[in-house]
């Protein structure tokens, strides 16, 4: 299975990081490909396994 998801947080601050991470991990724990694209208040940065 293939997993696409955004995370945000209004600030930008570790939340949308630790909700990407904690995605990852599930996916991961599932044998899912998942890719994990941050909104920050930084700007786009795009994580991919």
């Amino acid at each position: 299975m293939k997993v696409l998801g955004v995370t945000s947080c209004p600030s930008g601050v570790a939340h949308t990081y630790m909700a990407a991470e904690a995605l990852e991990q599930a996916a991961k724990a599932k044998g899912w490909t998942v890719k994990i694209e941050t909104q920050a208040l930084s700007g786009l940065k795009t994580k991919s396994q």
